[in-house]
């Protein structure tokens, strides 16, 4: 271990290359089972970042010696890929707040996280923990910055949101009525998201969920549990949080459809769909049917085209935006290497 440890800190490329990408898996089993070494080889591990570039890896030590002086806690995130990562709406409320999130992409990371728990005093928190006041560990402000968030929240006063007794009765139809009290177990707002309408909170690990299953079909059984009652927040300034309230007046069937749907992509931006989403493709279908009845009694089935390509254009451009701005910053590195040299 103490060569290891020399090796990270005199080489870290070469311990990058020649031992942790190879053996990183052992590396974390070690955390998980001998807890006498534990504190010196979690000073090993090596994760991506939501602010370092594709493929560049840094230490637990490393992602301290960023964060802001008033954050106590180490945030991670679980995801199958770095992009999946970085779509989640669990990273909203960090990308607000301008802090980094651990990405970790394997089922034992979640072992290595649930039994370390902490790391140089500092919590593990999950990102898809609920109830999170991000707002509470952010450095003071100047007061440019200051002006812009008076500014923002005057621009927010004149947004049309849901206000407290509609979240409310909203909350309590979505519970009650829509997706039912075998699915839900509690349902509130929140203030963390932006363009997402809702996710799911506190649920239970994806990847732990996987490994079940694989280990399960290994041994011929399927025997894995239902998922459990899940919680849920609600964005209650999302255009679509709005219109379904409203919808559940004038269609209730229709609103019905679109609030399993909304869950349901909830589950699948947790991980948790464990079908691949087939269970929902008569319900999408019944969604586009709609959508173009709709468009044909109106005559506007044109406008809802052009809505929808805008959509997908500026997610394109934003994509490509990301990975220039990606190359620029490599450039960027290695220019700065080489003047170093």
């Amino acid at each position: 271990i103490s060569h290891l440890t020399t090796m990270a800190k005199k080489e870290p490329e070469k311990y990058k290359s020649e031992f942790f990408n190879e053996y990183s898996y052992f590396l974390k089993e070690g955390i998980c089972q001998d807890y006498e070494f534990q504190e010196q080889l979690s000073k090993l591990l090596l994760f991506e970042t939501s602010k370092t570039l594709d493929g560049e890896l840094s230490s637990l030590d490393e992602y301290i010696s960023r964060c802001q002086i008033s954050q106590k806690k180490i945030y991670y995130l679980q995801a199958p890929t770095r992009q999946m990562a970085l779509d989640s709406p669990y990273l909203e409320a960090f990308e607000k707040s301008g802090k980094e999130v651990l990405f970790v992409y394997s089922a034992i990371d979640d072992f290595v996280f649930s039994n370390l728990t902490k790391y140089d005093d500092r919590e593990l928190i999950s990102a898809e923990k609920g109830g999170l006041d991000l707002d509470k560990e952010t450095d003071e402000k100047d007061e440019d910055e200051k002006k812009d968030d008076k500014d923002t929240k005057k621009d927010d006063a004149v947004t049309t949101g849901l206000n407290q007794t509609e979240i409310d009765h909203f909350c309590a139809w979505l519970q009650s009525d829509a997706l039912g009290s075998e699915k839900i177990k509690s349902i509130r707002s929140t203030k963390r998201l932006g363009a997402s309408p809702a996710i799911i909170i506190d649920h239970e690990s994806a990847a732990f969920r996987r490994m079940m299953k694989m280990v399960e079909s290994q041994g011929g059984t399927s025997n894995i549990p239902p998922l459990p009652k899940q919680a849920m927040e609600v964005n209650p300034e999302h255009e679509l949080i709005v219109g379904l309230n409203a919808l559940r007046e004038s269609e209730p069937e229709l609103a019905k459809v679109c609030a399993e749907q909304i869950y349901d992509n909830c589950l699948v931006a947790a991980g948790l769909m464990e079908d691949g989403g087939r269970s929902m493709l008569g319900r999408l279908n019944d969604i586009l049917l709609c959508v173009v009845k709709k468009g044909n009694e109106d005559g506007n089935v044109n406008a809802v085209v052009e809505d929808i390509a805008d959509s997908e254009d500026k997610t394109s451009s934003d994509g490509i935006a990301v990975e220039e701005s990606d190359e620029d910053e490599k450039k960027d590195k290695t220019k700065e290497r080489k003047d170093d040299k």
